[in-house]
């Protein structure tokens, strides 16, 4: 029995094919790639929880975020100065009726917040609260709204009849003003904001901002509850927000492990398909060999993604099942290749020595051809995980195979649904592309850095 160390592929050890991987540009290149691609998967698994999907998928997770709003960074870029999103938060465990927070925000921005909400976790059907919010703002003048009544998690002041018309006296009693909020909008900005030379402006400077929070029941008192400010940003995070509130980078961080695992999965599957036919098929000739020739040229002739476009509609596939069904439906090809090069071991010379000597088939299969067939066969998973990445993807652009989890494919989606790129929302369509084209050229690139190691005529 042959020893590890000993062991051939294409003629070469473990050690020396390593040696020619690494040693290459593109070896190097294709590996720092991977490290960014493994990190980012490892990261995510670790952060994300495991029901993230059923948490994107729920629009009562994502209220309190702003929408459409481009990442924080844009600020460095735009000097338009966005105010990003702020959560104060107080944890209260008191059996009295009565609470009250006070928190300090600079508004240093020329965009101000959209809006602000009241959330209090845990929050019972039979729970109901009233609010009061006074605001001191820089000139000293103070907003007072109130009161608000309090019957869910979360709350959105802005937005009501009654805030929009506080904010509006306060405008006519200081300044003789007479605002108008647009229809549908939120009056919190125009807190945050002043007349100057008969035109509104932005007031930047510190406030203050309390909160009475009282319990409609007071012999059930406040309890244990946490107790939230939210102020809805114009930016958010490192990758912006979509039209839902979804923080993008959690989306396309939960993108990296599904990413590499379908597609990794399906060139396992697919290649090993491929081997055992093709092997059966090139070694064993005859019926064997005809009907397996057959089979291999009906699976060439089969429009893949059609069939699985199809599919996808009838019976709702999964992206797991979507991808199963890709690997079925796409060996063809090397199974074909893979008959050639065992046809050309079968009628060897040493391979008849071997069965003068004794040796079985299955000897001579282990020995002979599957270390001269693993080095394409490496090479086929290699070029097979990017062309599943983006066939999947292709049917999540479609809603299909996956549509209820956050792929790379599915954003995309569901940005051409809501016509983010006219309306100049790059940030929801340009990242996820991009990770799309980043892992396909990573396995582009270890193909070509492998191409020595699969082709001898390749190496110096």
């Amino acid at each position: 029995m042959a020893k590890v160390s000993e062991l051939r592929i294409a003629g070469m050890t473990l050690g020396e094919i390593t040696k020619i991987y690494v040693s290459s540009t593109l070896g190097k290149v294709s590996i720092a790639l991977f490290v960014i691609l493994i990190g980012a998967s490892i990261y995510a698994a670790v952060t994300l929880p495991p029901n993230f999907g059923s948490l994107w998928n729920n629009p009562l997770y994502w209220q309190i975020y702003p929408k459409d709003a481009p990442p924080a960074w844009v600020n460095y870029l735009s000097g338009n100065g966005y105010a990003p999103q702020v959560m104060f938060g107080r944890e209260v465990s008191t059996q009295g009726s009565t609470v009250r927070f006070s928190f300090r925000v600079d508004n240093e921005y020329s965009v101000p917040w959209r809006d602000l909400y009241i959330v209090i976790k845990p929050m019972s059907g039979s729970s109901t609260f009233t609010a009061y919010l006074s605001i001191r703002r820089p000139d000293g003048y103070v907003i007072t709204i109130g009161p608000l009544l309090i019957s869910s998690m979360y709350t959105e002041v802005g937005t009501t009849q009654q805030v929009e018309s506080q904010v509006i006296q306060f405008y006519l009693a200081k300044y003789g003003y007479m605002l108008t909020v647009p229809q549908g909008l939120s009056a919190v900005p125009y807190i945050f904001s002043t007349v100057s030379s008969g035109s509104l402006k932005p007031l930047k400077g510190i406030y203050v901002i309390n909160l009475t929070l009282i319990a409609n029941n007071p012999s059930k008192g406040i309890g244990n509850r946490l107790i939230s400010l939210v102020l809805e940003g114009n930016v958010y995070g490192l990758m912006g927000t979509d039209a839902v509130g979804h923080d993008l980078w959690l989306g396309l961080l939960a993108g990296f492990p599904l990413s590499l695992e379908v597609g990794v999965v399906y060139a396992l599957i697919s290649t090993a398909i491929a081997i055992a036919v093709g092997l059966a098929a090139g070694f064993m000739g005859g019926v064997v060999d005809e009907v397996l020739t057959r089979l291999t040229d009906f699976v060439i002739l089969i429009p893949a993604f059609v069939i699985l476009v199809v599919l996808s509609v009838l019976l709702r596939l999964n992206i797991w099942q979507a991808m199963l069904y890709l690997a079925i439906l796409s060996w063809g090809g090397a199974a074909r290749i893979i008959r050639s090069i065992t046809m050309q071991i079968r009628t060897a010379a040493y391979i008849e020595l071997a069965k003068v000597g004794g040796a079985s088939n299955l000897w001579i299969l282990r020995n002979h051809a599957l270390p001269q067939i693993l080095p394409y066969a490496l090479y086929l998973i290699v070029v097979g995980v990017p062309g599943a990445i983006l066939t999947l993807a292709g049917l999540n652009f479609l809603n299909l195979a996956g549509a209820n989890y956050p792929t790379w494919g599915n954003i995309l989606y569901y940005a051409e649904q809501y016509g983010a790129l006219e309306s100049g929302m790059w940030w929801w369509v340009v990242p996820p592309g991009l990770l799309i084209v980043l892992v396909a050229v990573t396995f582009i690139v270890t193909a070509l850095a492998i191409e020595p190691i699969v082709n001898p005529r390749l190496r110096r």
